[in-house]
This record gives structure tokens, sequence and C-alpha cells, in this order.
């Protein structure tokens, strides 16, 4: 399995998109230096669904599903893969800063200031390798395309594209950034894609072994579309940590077990020292700080883990939904 090929998994998706722009809203862009940028802002619901499995390298399936929030009706998603070390960490997790600096004068001195910064998640993180994550995870994407996901508003040109593509040693016309801000459709669903990553990214930080992890699901409110990316960045975060479940099977000899189990008490969001409130307040609180913030916070808030080598199973976390139901304005 080691063998898939992801950039080429998510390319048959990103077609898709792109033969199909109008009906999925998405608005495509082909650069003079031959990249290819598709703008999801104004994306229909099937375009965000498709959007959240090319994150995913194209081995994660999407579904929608509704949450009944104490009499408020809401969106959800249901989200699965059975490979998800190579979907979730090698692709999905948004951790390749791609950041565009450039000379400007100012007072009569040349300094260089950021035009662009986005943290890249999909496919492409595979092929660029810029992250330790990569020295953990054996993986190779012999592709000859890249694929990446920025979640912003502004979309990356050909400079920007120009690191993507050099960086994932392919050429210019087989490069493709998908884009979209936080708050709008496409925001709120791919981010509530992430339940299953954000799962797996938590049970890394407490080093849970990820090997003996094979097949993930989660379930997530899609947050309703915040005024503004900040206030997104708050209503899509509390969706996972307030009310996101996880199952994952794992397979582990009985005498590790327990050890396993004892310590994924600590991966539920609810176990955070910054628990408790919704997650803009906390982040105000911090001064706009994500630093002052325990990383520990971000996590669902369930977890259901089940070792299919001696059919015992432990479920952890809780669900919140007053805080839910503060961080989306619900009266």
């Amino acid at each position: 399995m080691h063998h898939v090929k992801i950039n080429e998994l998510s390319l048959t998706l990103v077609n898709d998109i792109i033969k199909n722009k109008e009906l999925y809203g998405a608005q495509v862009t082909k650069l003079n230096s031959g990249h290819t940028v598709i703008d999801m802002t104004n994306a229909s619901w099937i375009g965000g669904k498709l959007v959240g499995e090319v994150c995913m390298g194209g081995l994660g399936t999407v579904n929608f599903t509704s949450y009944n929030l104490d009499g408020y009706y809401l969106p959800a998603i249901n989200v699965y893969t059975s490979i998800p070390i190579i979907s979730c960490m090698a692709s999905q997790l948004a951790g390749w800063n791609v950041k565009l600096k450039k000379e400007v004068e100012k007072n009569g001195e040349w300094k260089k200031k950021v035009v662009f910064q986005s943290l890249g998640s999909g496919p492409a993180r595979a092929k660029a390798k810029t992250e330790k994550i990569f020295e953990e995870i054996s993986y190779i994407d012999e592709s000859e395309c890249a694929i990446v996901f920025f979640e912003t508003r502004e979309m990356p040109n050909e400079e920007v594209m120009a690191i993507v593509s050099n960086k994932c040693k392919v050429e210019a016309e087989k490069t493709f950034a998908v884009c979209a801000p936080t708050a709008c459709l496409t925001g709120s669903i791919q981010v509530a894609a992430r339940i299953v990553e954000t799962g797996i990214h938590k049970l890394h930080e407490i080093h849970f072994p990820l090997e003996v992890i094979k097949d993930g699901f989660g379930t997530t409110t899609i947050a309703p579309i915040a005024k503004d990316d900040f206030a997104a960045m708050g209503t899509t975060n509390d969706s996972i940590i307030a009310a996101g479940m996880t199952f994952y099977t794992i397979e582990v000899d009985k005498e590790k077990e327990s050890e396993l189990f004892d310590l994924l008490k600590k991966a539920p969001a609810n176990q955070s020292s910054s628990y408790g409130k919704p997650f803009n307040e906390i982040f105000k609180e911090a001064n706009f700080d994500f630093y002052k913030i325990d990383p520990g916070l971000f996590a669902p808030a369930l977890y259901t883990i089940n070792n299919i080598k001696t059919g015992k199973s432990i479920t952890l976390g809780k669900i919140n939904h007053e805080l839910l139901k503060q961080s989306y304005g619900f009266i």
C-alpha cells in the first residue's frame, strides 16, 4: 500500500472539479507559469466534499449526515479511511508553512516582507517533505504531479506556486493549488473533514504508536458559516473540540493493550488545561498568541478505540453541547 500515489489519486478529484467547475462552484485559473489555482470560496456542498477528499490524498471518503444539537438541526460529516497514516499524517495535516518574502523599501531601507503565508495541506506535502513528521513516516509518493490545499482568502501567485512545484520537484503544468478561506461553506466542510486527522495528530503528540492504527472513522458538525475568517477559526475548531467523535481500530498484543488504553486517557480535548470555553475566547485571553494555548486542546471530544486483536474497546472523552451552542451563537 505504500506504493499508492496520493497526488495522482487526488488529481482525479481535481480534474473532476475542473471539468464540472460551474456545477461545483469552482473558479479555475491557469497562471502564465503553467500552474493551476482553484478557488473554492463559493463552492457547492459537493465541491466542499471533494476538497476534503483531495486533502486526504484520495484515500479518505467524506459523506454528509445531520446532527441534533439539543433541538438545533445541523449538517454534519462522516469521514473514514482505511489507510489513516498516509491519508491523514502524510497528506491532510496542515503542516507545510509556505511563505513568500519580498524586499520592500521603507524609509530608505530595503527589508524583507512576508507577502503570502499559508499552512499547506494535501498530498503535495508528501512530495515536498519539508516537515519533521516525514522522518517517521516511511512513505514515498512517486506521482509526477502535486496538489496542495491552502486555507486562504488570498490566492497564491506564480511565485508562491513556484515554491510548491520546486519543493515537490514537479513541472508547473502538473502543480495545482486548491484554495478556500475558513469563513465559507467549503471552509466549514474541509475543517470538519479533518476530524480523523485531528484525532491521530493528538495521538502522535502523546506518543501513541501510530503504526498500530489500522482504520479511522469520525463524525462532527459542520459549523455554520461565520461572519469572517477569525470567527470561523473559532467555530470550526469548536466543532471538533466539543462534538467531534472518532473511532479507530488498532492491532496490539494483549500484554500491550492496558498500557495503550491508559495512555489514551490523555487524548480527548477535555483533558487540556485550556478546555472549557469557545476557542476564540481562549485565543483572546491568550492575547492572540497560539503558543499560550495548550496544544492538547486541538483534539476530538470523543475517542473510541477497538483493539481487533483482543476484541476489547474503550471510549474516552466528553461531548459538550453547551460549549458548542455558545460558540455557534445559538440562543
